[in-house]
């Protein structure tokens, strides 16, 4: 009866070692998501302020000004604009 006594034992402490190990595991990755999530949130925040910033690099008149400045273009006189239509 004792070798009996002593397998569940082992059994019993064996299953008790996995549950802890478990357990542990799973606290590691809820943490991990936890900080992943931080991570996109910065992210998706970073984004945000990307798309602003380029909808203001990228507006008509931004465009014009450089145009006019650096490249030294100006805008046409009407009578030499040509309209083309599409086949």
């Amino acid at each position: 009866m004792t070798k009996v006594n002593f397998i569940l034992f082992f059994v019993i402490l064996l299953m008790a070692l996995a549950k802890i190990n478990s357990q542990h595991q799973s606290r590691k990755l809820y943490f991990e998501l936890d900080q992943q999530k931080e991570i996109s949130q910065k992210l998706n925040s970073e984004y945000s302020q990307l798309q602003l910033e380029q909808s203001t690099w990228a507006m008509h008149g931004r465009i014009e000004e450089v145009a006019k400045k650096s490249l030294k273009m100006k805008t046409p006189e009407p009578k030499k604009i040509i309209l083309l239509e599409r086949p």
